[in-house]
């Protein structure tokens, strides 16, 4: 069974555009774990204030 060569391996093209690829993605990445971040802080302290609602609620009343 012959093995297989690939080309890209020795093209230093391909090499810059996997490298231009790997930096695309890893902030695209950063950004999607920060947008992320930023919605599950918001939930979060909305949560905090409905249960602090519903417990001063059920205190008070």
């Amino acid at each position: 069974m012959a093995k297989r060569t690939y080309s890209s391996l020795n093209d230093p093209q391909a090499d810059e555009k996997l490298q231009q690829f790997r930096q695309n993605l890893d902030k695209e990445i950063d950004h999607a774990i920060e947008g992320h971040e930023t919605k599950m802080v918001y939930i979060g302290f909305v949560t905090l204030f409905v249960f602090a609602t519903v417990i001063y609620s059920a205190w008070k009343f």
